[in-house]
């Protein structure tokens, strides 16, 4: 005898954006699915396959419900079953934890919603016939069974490996109160101030953020006794100056410039080799990120790219050793050529990472993380080329982290930190849908392992994007000198401040050199900078 499961998704409503995309999809729509629930199900699968991670406490709140009703029965039956069961062991794996149904449902709503924003571009926007549909869907099949074809366990085995990281207290001088001339400290890994670790730092040219965060990347390091190291991604490519010789001096940090000196980490060398399963996520994975980097690149250019890297792993099967990005650029040029191909935007991003960025051959025993590095961007280099390096390096950091333990604070409450992050001008991201979700997944993913990142800007708007928020994963937000110094852009990335009129009179007195910040209480602060205080 067979006793029902009292698991049941509750009923859940689309966006009001997507209610047209799901009326123009189905019913008496332009294609006419018969069931209404068919293109949910489908655009959650897709959002799945395409591995969207949301975070339901600050996603599900700006996600209004106020677009197509679907039933409960929305994920469908087998043989008199509902399918909800199933779909939660998938979104349990997805998420890596056991979810309850209020979170369950909300994570349906979020990834159809998400799949249904997709569709909507793609097909809605994009439609070259009646029938554009159906070869748009059957791509989204394969790639799904693609993935699935050596699946035997929903369940991972990778075993979480521990890595070394700093277990004392971080405190850090960030400048003096402009009133009171006293020390403003930040105890930065201490929680019971911040439960993020993230910084971000909006001030345009000559305020002195740079210098700032040179100078916090120097105390730690000295307070660590170098132990915990750092990444420094210049987009600037201000080169070895005098100053810049200093700094690196005093940190121990090791100067890139990725023009001049080829990268001699392999970005690819995290792809499993004997995993087959994990091998096609993570290609397809890799594919995507790096397809983000300009929006001219378009399906066919991810799918050669994708082919590309399989071909290489393929022919470096017997040997053992991982390809490169050299090879991978070969395959790529062997494929244009068989498929009567001409050369585009993801042919040149490739030439430019194999010819410059990565043209040495790469060092076994050269880890990106066990060492300080500043890297340099030359303007010189395209721009394409500049962001594709920081994701290759982003991506490697990412999954090395991912693959952690997560840190445990101690009884004080003071969190272990294993490496630090800084992305200078991060607004060369951020104003970019693509490449912004790349920063997105980085700044949720990497929290829990210890990870810290901060991100250099010139203004605060930036930070706040239609799809994401990035404020709301920054807990350390300082307010330098920019352009717009209105009340309620400050408060946006400062937070809501216990007094507004004392808010207000820190904006109208700040300047370069000077900076705004609203932790406990909102204070105009002159800045630290490592030209000045960090001999």
């Amino acid at each position: 005898m067979f006793t029902q499961n009292i698991f049941k998704m509750q009923r859940i409503k689309t966006s009001e954006a997507n209610k047209v995309a799901v009326q123009t999809l189905s019913g008496k729509g332009k294609y006419n699915f018969k069931d209404n629930r068919t293109i949910g199900q489908i655009a959650l699968a897709y959002s799945v396959q395409l591995n969207k991670i949301f975070d339901i406490e600050i996603d599900y709140p700006i996600k209004d419900n106020k677009g197509f009703e679907y039933p409960d029965s929305l994920l469908g039956e087998m043989f008199h079953t509902s399918n909800d069961m199933v779909y939660k062991a998938v979104l349990n794996h997805h998420y890596g934890k056991n979810l309850s149904q209020d979170e369950f449902t909300k994570l349906v709503k979020l990834h159809i919603d998400h799949g249904l924003e997709i569709f909507q571009k793609d097909i809605l926007d994009n439609s070259k016939g009646k029938n554009a549909h159906i070869d748009y869907l059957l791509k989204l099949i394969k790639n799904g069974l693609s993935v699935m074809s050596n699946v035997t366990s929903i369940y991972s085995t990778k075993i979480e490996r521990d890595e070394a990281s700093y277990n004392g207290l971080i405190e850090v001088t960030i400048g003096t109160d402009a009133k009171s001339c006293e020390e403003v400290k930040l105890r930065i890994n201490d929680e019971n101030y911040f439960d993020s670790q993230h910084f971000a730092v909006a001030g345009m040219n000559g305020s002195g953020k740079t210098e700032l965060v040179k100078d916090i990347l120097n105390q730690i390091t000295q307070q660590t006794k170098h132990e915990l190291k750092f990444i420094f991604f210049d987009y600037k490519g201000e080169g070895q100056s005098d100053k810049l010789k200093t700094f690196l001096s005093a940190t121990k940090a090791e100067f890139i410039d990725i023009q001049s000196t080829p990268l001699s980490f392999n970005p690819l060398i995290n792809i499993s080799f004997t995993n087959e399963r994990e091998r096609v996520r993570s290609i397809k994975t890799f594919r995507d990120k790096l397809g983000a980097i300009d929006k001219r690149i378009g399906v066919k250019q991810k799918n050669s790219l994708e082919l590309a890297i399989q071909r290489a792993f393929e022919n470096e099967s017997k040997s053992g050793n991982h390809p490169t990005i050299v090879s991978v650029y070969e395959e790529l040029l062997a494929y244009y050529e068989e498929s009567k191909m001409k050369p585009d935007t993801m042919t040149a991003i490739m030439k430019d990472l194999s010819d410059v960025v990565f043209s040495s051959e790469y060092d076994k025993n050269f880890k990106l993380i066990d060492r300080s590095l500043y890297v340099n961007l030359p303007t010189s280099l395209p721009e394409s080329a500049r962001k594709a390096s920081v994701f290759l390096m982003l991506n490697y950091i990412l999954n090395h982290f991912i693959d952690c333990t997560n840190v445990v604070p101690d009884e004080n409450r003071i969190k272990p930190i294993r490496y630090i992050i800084v992305i200078d001008e991060a607004h060369a991201y951020l104003k970019e849908k693509n490449m912004a979700a790349v920063l997105e997944e980085l700044l949720r993913m990497i929290r829990s392992k210890g990870v810290i990142v901060m991100m250099l800007s010139q203004g605060v708007e930036e930070y706040k994007q239609k799809d994401f928020d990035f404020s709301s994963q920054i807990k350390i937000p300082i307010f330098l000198n920019v352009q717009n110094k209105e009340l309620k852009v400050a408060k946006s990335f400062l937070g809501t401040p216990k007094s507004e009129g004392k808010m207000t009179q820190c904006l109208q007195n700040l300047e370069s050199g000077k900076g705004v910040i609203n932790f406990d209480e909102t204070k105009l602060i002159d800045i630290r900078q490592f030209w000045r205080d960090g001999r």
